[in-house]
């Protein structure tokens, strides 16, 4: 019975969504390959990615309230470690299917279905940027076809052309980029990615990029504030069709007649009555009789579709899962030239899983030894997920990579279904935590610390700058630093790293990663600017501030204040503006080199944890100013944020943050802290590169 009324419900789901919903048929009329791509906002399509060849046709369901975008990529490729990537619209999935939004710039069709009144509003925006000509075509033939089909050549300004090398001495363009994305400037952006706060209209430039994009497609959305004259609307329930290249279209097909552009809070258009038949002369029973048989068959037939449909939706999903497996063992083979182990090696090498050095979200670290007895190591044993192996592949891709003195050794792996693990080299000091806490007896010398600081930064500036694809790690931490038997420090756990295709400097984020304390403001909040391998600088700061022990100073207690917690940056600042930095050491140091190493951490520290990401150095010049002499050091501008990475309780404990590395956590409360306390900062700010004349 119970299956049965599972089957009836499933197949009254598929009956009420086959009325309910829309559909967008997508064609390619290119002259090549493309890869149409979504995002949903509300409700959702059959599917986030396709491939379709020139010529091709496809047409894709969508929910009959979807909101979201339609765009296009070109120029795609798997590489060596099985990523998907595209030259222009990439989503950064790694996938056909894509989890976010397109990487700018992109022609971009934008819905918003039955929003208001039973309207559908629908604009094909360029303010992203132009990589292919689009057109949207309302089923409906009273609504008003709009798109952006130019040529490249001609409309796009020289100097904001992106061009791809087809041979020596030749290019082709791929995409022409706005103004803001070349120059990143408030009055040019206005709205978006590029600045904390919109820009009002009468502030708000026209750019040679609008201009040139306006008078070639009017009726596209081009600049920010043209809403009201780029939004069309369409009345209810039509369906759409979406092609790309559409220059090669015949002439002679349906011309819709224009509707008034309309804005999306505007409740007018055209509406069109449904028709209606007249009714039948027959009545009754004789009706009812007749009905009937036709009925049945309606509704067997109705029956046997919806049993097709689930046994495929089962087959298809399985067959989805079984080769998404088989595409993680091909990855792994391909990415990495390294030992692979059996789990009965990691079994036996840990001597059943004896000694645990650590453990944390991801899983548990023992001590092993390999099975020749001539190595300790470390094996980090993964927890079980729902990601299928990607978060495992994608650190096994990241560490293949590297080969630096400050990145720890990867020394091999075991993947066998959802046994996973990874074999490190041993650090017999561990991480430098244990060396920096507060219930260390013994600590470091200075000149110890200082050597691990470097060290690290060195570690860093070669992820970002000399990797083959740069490498944002994204959860630096002192328990991510770990430290071998000559002190030496090496970067480890690159769970959460990200590779960067063609060594981007925005990157897309669908979810909040790293520890709190150690994250960048703009890891959590757009408004902060766009995330890149600034946010590990960032985080790289926290640890050397942390490492010289300002993070434990008591400055709550000991100044009397009545707060129960304080930002750790904003004592030192405060000090340091006073010329008083080296009291929080007076009983800690005794000699001048050990003064002048302090001094410089602080200062390279502070300069690190900048709020604007664009206000700090990049890793390169880190490791310029740590190796550099103390006096060519400006003292840097006070970070407008200061994140707090430790809470002063009333007793004097010290109650440490946790970590949020969890996909899709809330941090809304984290942005509206971070949002007051800027407002209250905003004329404090000044730009490093000024200062440090770069």
């Amino acid at each position: 019975m119970a299956k049965a009324l599972r089957l009836i419900f499933l197949l009254a789901s598929h009956l009420l969504v086959s009325v309910m919903s829309r559909t967008f048929t997508i064609e390619n009329k290119c002259e090549y390959t493309i890869w149409p791509a979504s995002y949903d906002y509300s409700g959702s399509l059959d599917t986030t990615g396709i491939v379709l060849e020139m010529g091709e046709t496809r047409t894709i369901n969508a929910s009959s309230s979807w909101i979201g975008r339609v765009w296009g990529r070109s120029l795609c490729s798997t590489n060596l470690t099985g990523a998907f990537l595209c030259a222009t619209g990439d989503c950064s999935s790694g996938d056909i299917e894509c989890l976010g939004n397109a990487t700018q710039p992109t022609t971009v069709a934008e819905f918003n279905l039955d929003s208001d009144g039973g309207l559908d509003y629908y604009d094909v925006s360029v303010i992203d940027g132009y990589n292919l000509p689009l057109l949207v075509t309302p089923e409906n033939e009273k609504c008003r076809s709009i798109g952006c089909d130019v040529d490249m050549n001609k409309t796009c300004p020289s100097e904001l052309m992106m061009n791809i090398s087809s041979s020596p001495g030749s290019n082709h363009p791929i995409a022409c980029r706005t103004t803001c994305q070349k120059d990143q400037l408030p009055d040019q952006c206005c709205v978006g990615l590029y600045v904390e706060n919109a820009v009002p209209p009468e502030k708000c430039k026209r750019t040679i990029y609008s201009k040139s994009f306006n008078e070639a497609c009017p009726g596209a959305y081009s600049y920010a504030y043209d809403t009201n004259i780029s939004t069309f609307t369409c009345s209810y329930s039509s369906n759409f069709a979406i092609t790309f290249c559409p220059s090669n279209r015949d002439k002679t097909s349906r011309s819709p007649t224009a509707e008034p552009p309309l804005g999306p809070h505007t409740n007018n258009g055209a509406v069109v009555a449904p028709s209606v038949s007249p009714p039948s002369k027959e009545t009754g029973a004789g009706a009812e009789r007749k009905s009937m048989p036709k009925l049945k068959i309606i509704l067997g037939v109705l029956s046997a579709l919806a049993m097709i449909i689930i046994i495929a939706i089962v087959v298809k999903v399985r067959a989805n899962n079984m080769r998404k497996s088989d595409r993680n063992e091909k990855n792994i083979e391909a990415v990495v030239m390294l030992k692979r182990f059996s789990y009965v090696q990691v079994k036996k090498m840990t001597k059943s899983f004896a000694d645990v050095l650590g453990k944390g979200g991801f899983g548990i670290v023992y001590k092993g030894k390999l099975p020749d007895g001539t190595r300790d190591v470390a094996v980090k044993i993964l927890k079980d997920s729902n990601e299928n192996g990607e978060e495992f592949i994608n650190e096994v891709a990241s560490m293949s990579r590297t080969s630096h003195v400050n990145i720890v050794p990867l020394l091999g792996f075991c993947y066998e279904g959802n046994k996973k693990a990874i074999i490190y080299e041993f650090m017999p000091n561990g991480s430098l935590d244990k060396f920096i806490s507060a219930k260390m007896s013994t600590k470091m010398e200075w000149k110890t610390l200082y050597n691990i600081a470097v060290g690290v930064s060195r570690g860093l500036e070669y992820l970002h700058n000399r990797c083959v694809s740069r490498i944002v790690h994204f959860d630096i931490k002192p328990q991510n630093i770990l430290i071998d038997g000559e002190f030496s420090p090496k970067i480890s756990d690159f769970g959460l790293a990200k590779l960067c295709k063609n060594n981007e400097s925005i990157m897309s984020m669908l979810d909040a990663r790293g520890t709190a304390g150690y994250i960048a403001p703009e890891v959590f909040s757009k408004n902060y600017g766009g995330v890149s391998h600034k946010s590990d600088v960032y985080s790289y700061g926290m640890v050397v501030l942390e490492m010289i022990g300002a993070k434990k100073i008591e400055r709550a207690q000991n100044g009397g204040s009545n707060k129960n917690s304080m930002y750790f940056p904003d004592w030192i600042y405060k000090d340091l503006e006073k010329g008083e930095i080296m009291s929080f050491f007076a009983d800690k140091i005794t000699e001048e080199e050990d003064e002048k190493i302090v001094k410089k951490m602080v200062l390279v520290g502070l300069w690190c944890i900048q709020t604007n990401p664009f206000d700090r150095p990049p890793m390169i010049k880190v490791v310029e100013m740590l190796e550099g002499s103390l006096e060519a050091l400006e003292i840097p501008p006070k970070p407008i944020l200061c994140l707090p990475a430790i809470k002063i309780q009333s007793d004097g404990e010290i109650q440490e943050t946790s970590s949020f590395s969890k996909r899709g956590e809330d941090t809304s409360h984290y942005s509206e802290e971070v949002q007051d306390i800027a407002e209250e900062n905003q004329d404090s700010s000044r730009s490093y590169y000024t200062k440090a004349g770069k």
